[in-house]
């Protein structure tokens, strides 16, 4: 089974999952977690490549995920010049639109692997902390371009999509990593992607137990008898989300 989560930084995804796995694996699943950003595809392996190489010249590495093209600098004096500039020039690459476009057929073919090995060979729950669909909000979130929806046809549906739909403001209350317009842009393009997702599960994700019911309830109806009733929901989980 795939499960598959999607939404705002700061809209829950982490808690949510690990919620998920716990009370999978309480019932005796084996549970798989990858990140889309830190796991699959080429962007993934590159910066794989990157790390090591750094550790080997005894540098440390970079923030695991670049900032966003249209995110304000932070501020930069002397040196610091240099290296923005060059942060500039790297994030143009990672965002541009036309290489990822290319990237993402390679992508869909290598998480295709990563899909017959844990859910077909070991037999094991796959759970995404995002998705392609998250890579096509990237792709869409100036608005909706043509070639996109040919890449929502490539893209293989999840058993179970979910899409944790907090309002920007609520997601930038809890993170803050980045700026209120940008989340609200972002928010904007969700709401485009996951109206043709099929069966998109759409949790506010506003009270954790009521989150993780509703979610358990779509799983156990998928699975039919494979996933017995859920766990008792406790207090800690409510005050973690």
């Amino acid at each position: 089974m795939l499960i598959t989560f999607s939404g705002l930084d700061g809209a829950g995804k982490s808690t949510l999952i690990a919620w998920l796995r716990a009370a999978l694996e309480a019932k005796g699943h084996s549970v798989a977690v990858l990140h889309m950003n830190d796991d699959v595809g080429v962007y993934a392996y590159v910066r794989a490549v990157r790390d090591r190489l750094l550790r080997f010249l005894g540098r440390p590495a970079p923030p695991p995920h670049a900032t966003p093209p249209d995110s304000p600098p932070g501020p930069r004096a002397g040196a610091r010049r240099f290296r923005h500039a060059l942060r500039r020039i790297r994030n143009a690459l990672v965002w541009s639109p036309t290489v990822r476009w290319c990237v993402y057929p390679v992508d869909l073919l290598i998480f295709a692997v990563y899909r017959l090995y844990l859910e077909k060979l070991t037999h094991r729950v796959l759970l995404m902390d995002r998705y392609f669909y998250d890579t096509l909000v990237d792709l869409s979130k100036d608005g909706p371009r043509p070639r996109n929806r040919l890449l929502e046809v490539l893209t293989p549906a999840p058993d179970v999509p979910v899409l944790l739909d907090v309002p920007p403001v609520r997601a930038f209350e809890r993170k803050r990593e980045y700026p209120l317009d940008y989340l609200e842009r972002r928010w904007i393009a969700y709401q485009s992607v996951f109206s043709r997702v099929p069966a998109c599960v759409r949790l506010r994700n506003a009270e954790a137990q009521l989150a993780q019911a509703r979610l358990w309830r779509v799983v156990t109806e998928h699975a039919g008898q494979a996933v017995p009733a859920p766990a008792p929901l406790d207090r800690a989980g409510e005050q973690q989300l």
